[in-house]
């Protein structure tokens, strides 16, 4: 582990070294969780949640780059030296490729525009909803175009996955590719609406039955994804509001029904002065519409301190505190939370 690590990062610096500008920056998150469950502790300690090493190379006016390591120490953490990494990002950004103005072609591991999942700031400590519960992953391999629409209208994203994600590259491809299209629209100011679809694929169609004849795989699946998104901003207040749907489908078996999953999740914020920012957030989930008594509710309140921010105004040293409970419709033990997070960035450009 600690092998790979520093031969990823001394190839990144020598990778830095060879172009005319690179940008190389960092962003840690020092976190205290503390649950419990029906009066009984279940969690207590401290942890780095997350890391990111950040490579952004810039070729030239018009072709950039973005390079991600995302490693942790932490309960997700597998080796035996408690430490993970992965790969976020790998891609390049070809803007006007073609002869469109304000678009781009983006190639490698990518965001995935789909809801919210790809410019999800974290504004809560919890993840996207379309991450938390497993939609969508937030990065995958991919070629996009995206750019923006005429006099600021908005903007639009389409993609060609793999649909395997970046936490396991290269384990669940199959012969289909998977597709997106996103697309969000300001038709005044302070008001954006948008909407995404996706079309996701897991195993192939037919699968080989031993005896060189192709059959309809039984483990076939096929997901049609939708999200519609609204977010109203208005002097001190913003509400960020959004809904999802996931249908499951079995084509090669007649006996399967499709499974609907939906996700309704609102989160208000109030920003008190450029330092406070109070943030609620409320999720409905519900795995499947036709089955009772399987769904939950997550209630989250929080308050964002930002110590301090550079020159334009972003955060770079801030403390979330956030209070989360989640029940459950078949009354099962609420599950509470208590976590408390210092998030620092920094950053250097190289020439």
């Amino acid at each position: 582990m600690k092998k790979t690590l520093l031969i990823a990062i001394l190839a990144i610096f020598a990778f830095s070294i060879v172009n005319a500008e690179t940008k190389i920056s960092m962003e840690l998150w020092n976190r205290w969780t503390y649950e419990t469950i029906d009066g009984e502790v279940q969690k207590n300690g401290f942890s780095l949640e997350r890391g990111y090493f950040r490579l952004e190379p810039v070729f030239s006016s018009k072709i950039k780059g973005r390079f991600n390591l995302d490693f942790f120490s932490s309960s997700k953490s597998t080796d035996t030296d408690g430490a993970g990494i992965k790969l976020k990002y790998a891609y390049l950004d070809f803007s006007e490729l073609i002869p469109l103005k304000n678009s781009k072609v983006t190639v490698g591991l990518m965001k995935t525009y789909f809801g919210t999942i790809y410019d999800w700031n974290y504004t809560t400590i919890d993840k996207d909803p379309s991450d938390k519960y497993g939609f969508v992953s937030s990065t995958d391999y991919g070629v996009g175009f995206s750019g923006y629409l005429p006099s600021g209208f908005g903007t639009y994203d389409v993609a060609v996955y793999n649909g395997e994600g970046y936490k396991k590259a290269g384990s669940n491809i199959n012969k289909d590719m998977n597709f997106a299209g996103n697309i969000r629209l300001i038709p005044i100011v302070g008001v954006t609406i948008g909407g995404s679809y996706m079309m996701k694929t897991k195993n192939d169609s037919e699968i080989d039955d031993g005896e060189g004849n192709m059959i309809d795989n039984p483990d076939r699946e096929e997901y049609a994804l939708m999200a519609g998104v609204g977010k109203f901003a208005f002097g001190p207040v913003s509400i960020l509001a959004q809904y999802l749907n996931k249908v499951k489908s079995k084509p090669n078996v007649d006996s399967y029904d499709d499974v609907t999953s939906t996700v309704i999740s609102v989160m208000p914020v109030f920003k008190v002065n450029n330092s406070f920012d109070i943030i609620a957030r409320y999720d409905i989930y519900d795995p499947n519409t036709d089955a009772d008594d399987d769904g939950s509710n997550t209630i989250i309140a929080g308050v964002n301190y930002n110590i301090k921010r550079n020159s334009k105004n972003s955060p770079v040293l801030f403390v979330q505190a956030n209070y989360e409970t989640t029940t459950f419709e078949d009354d099962s033990d609420a599950v509470n939370q208590i976590m408390l997070q210092l998030r620092w960035k920094f950053s250097e450009t190289m020439k």
